[in-house]
């Protein structure tokens, strides 16, 4: 016969060795990360004098610095990883929030990465002068496996985060989690009464997943667009709006007016202001539109090789440095840039009532 648990009973969380072991890797990930990031600035930073003994061509001032505001930036992304891995070992609900938009922004990038890179060097396969078709082959080859094992293993974590913390037991232990409470039985021995679960409490309304992800990912990427624009480049790359071409400081300010308001709408959206969410997809049917028509125009292919061969000037030229100012991967980059702003204007008009419905809800309470 059970006696009833006292009131100092002892009590303790249901072990649930997938989250403990994704912890895990999440900090593994934000250690490795800010490691990897900040050796990246020393060696930018050791770069002129390694340069001067060995002769070889130096990095432009402003690509090596545009660059170390990249690592650093880097590296306070992954210092944030780390505290959202050692949150969810405490099970709290934002660092499972926070594991999810991760998991999300991650497999997109990975993913995007990998599938423009397969395209982009299947394509431009036989476009490396100086090189037979077998050593090209195998150059190729190489490129293409070592591409897939690069991305996929962060794209294969990513799936597994996405799908460990969606399940209801996992998001349960995060919100209210089980208790296994110890009573005593008769010959005084503890003994381990049936686990409960408090009544959940109500949670907030949240920007839906997809669109979080999508708002990270345009905060991020508009974040790295304001860096480019602070450092001085050897080349500046022409912007085609509209039929209309602009360079220099033009180009400067309209790629800063569109940093800065995806930056905007990316935070609003978060915050489940519906004024946010029409204005990033007024902006992505803007650029679908705007990429059509650039796509089509005969005039757009000289402008950028011009500006890619400045740019490739400033290395060593090198028979894989021809490749990336070619007519194959300036309309590739194009097309690809059309489908994907495809994608997310088909996820924002996917995701319009349950982001308006949120946002509502986030209104009246």
């Amino acid at each position: 016969m059970n006696v009833p648990a006292p009131m100092n009973s002892n009590t303790k969380r249901e072990s649930l060795p997938a989250v403990t072991a994704a912890g895990v890797v999440a900090i593994l990930f934000g250690v490795l990360g800010a490691i990897g990031s900040l050796l990246s600035v020393v060696s930018l930073m050791l770069l002129p004098d390694l340069e001067k003994s060995s002769r070889a061509a130096p990095m432009p001032p402003g690509v090596r610095a545009m660059s170390i505001a990249f690592m650093l930036f880097t590296a306070a992304i992954c210092v944030f990883g780390i505290f959202v891995g050692v949150g969810v070992l405490r099970r709290r609900n934002w660092a499972r929030i926070g594991i999810l938009v991760w998991a999300g922004f991650m497999t997109f990038v990975c993913l995007s990465a990998l599938a423009f890179s397969f395209v982009i060097f299947s394509v431009m396969q036989k476009q490396m002068p100086g090189m037979n078709a077998e050593d090209t082959a195998r150059i190729m080859l190489f490129t293409k496996i070592f591409l897939a094992v690069f991305y996929a293993m962060p794209a294969s974590v990513g799936v597994w985060w996405l799908i460990l913390f969606t399940r209801k037991r996992v998001a349960t232990a995060f919100t209210s989690p089980a208790e296994s409470v110890m009573a005593m039985d008769s010959s005084g021995f503890p003994q381990p009464r049936a686990s409960f679960v408090p009544a959940p409490q109500k949670p907030k309304p949240a920007c839906p997943l997809p669109l979080s992800v999508f708002s990270v990912f345009l905060i991020f990427s508009s974040v790295c667009t304001l860096l480019y624009l602070l450092f001085p480049l050897p080349a500046s790359f022409p912007l085609f709006l509209f039929g209309h071409t602009f360079s220099g400081g033009s180009f400067k300010i309209w790629l800063a007016v569109f940093g800065g308001l995806s930056i905007v709408a990316g935070f609003g959206m978060l915050k489940l202001k519906p004024w946010a969410f029409y204005m990033e997809l007024a902006m992505m049917c803007l650029g679908l539109v705007n990429g059509l028509v650039t796509i089509l125009s005969p005039g757009i292919l000289p402008p950028m090789r011009l500006a890619m061969q400045r740019m490739m000037e400033q290395y060593p030229a090198s028979p894989v440095s021809n490749l990336f100012f070619s007519d194959t991967y300036l309309r590739g980059s194009m097309i690809f840039g059309l489908v994907m702003c495809a994608a997310f204007i088909a996820l924002l008009l996917f995701q319009r009532s349950r982001f308006l419905e949120a946002a509502a809800e986030a209104a009246n309470a």
